[in-house]
């Protein structure tokens, strides 16, 4: 008896089966350490997926500096999956996003900073943050976010970065916060012009 030749594409881990996966691991767990510790290994394994580098996908709004394509987003915003291109030169000012976060590279070198705080959170519309340090995130490399890391994320290239970014909830449906390092403000996080796949 012959066995039956398996092609690569039938390995090939898709978006409807990152979706599946993802419902289960916050249908068994809600601490968001041990949940980004799980879903790190399944965007590593959907960063190969050739079908995720659109041509689509890298457009961008040029005031943004950024483009948002939604690839799954649940009925109460509870997961979030989108794939974020991100201009030359452009990037986003440091913010939060108040639940957890999985960020996988799929072309191109963007720059990660990750802030910490020297303030105690206290005092609305003040914070004292700096640049801890910076991790470059290249075609599958694999970042993670809890609820209050704050990051921001900048493209020093000559074109367009792709990434893909699982979230525990819809960025649209929290209230976050954005920051000015220098001027020590805190304020709401702008909301993101944002496309449907």
């Amino acid at each position: 008896m012959r066995s039956k030749r398996v092609s690569a594409t039938e390995h090939q881990y898709s978006a409807p089966a990152l979706v599946r996966d993802l419902r289960d691991i916050v249908a068994e767990v809600s601490d968001p350490r041990e949940v980004v510790k799980r879903v790190m290994p399944l965007a590593k394994r959907i960063g190969n997926d050739p079908g995720l580098r659109r041509k689509e996908f890298y457009d961008c709004d040029e005031e943004q500096g950024f483009g948002i394509n939604i690839l799954h987003e649940e009925d109460d915003h509870s997961l979030l999956v989108e794939a974020i291109a991100w201009l030359p030169g452009r990037g986003v000012k440091p913010h939060d996003h108040q639940t957890w976060g999985v960020v996988v590279g799929l072309d191109g070198q963007e720059t990660n900073v990750n802030w910490m705080r020297r303030d105690d959170g206290m005092r609305p519309g003040f914070a004292d943050i700096y640049a801890n340090h910076e991790v470059e995130v290249g075609p599958g490399d694999v970042v993670a976010f809890l609820p209050d890391d704050i990051h921001s994320v900048r493209n020093d290239g000559d074109s367009a970065t792709l990434s893909l970014h699982i979230y525990g909830k819809s960025l649209a449906h929290i209230e976050r916060s954005e920051f000015e390092p220098d001027a020590k403000i805190q304020r709401p996080c702008p909301k993101r012009k944002r496309s449907r796949d």
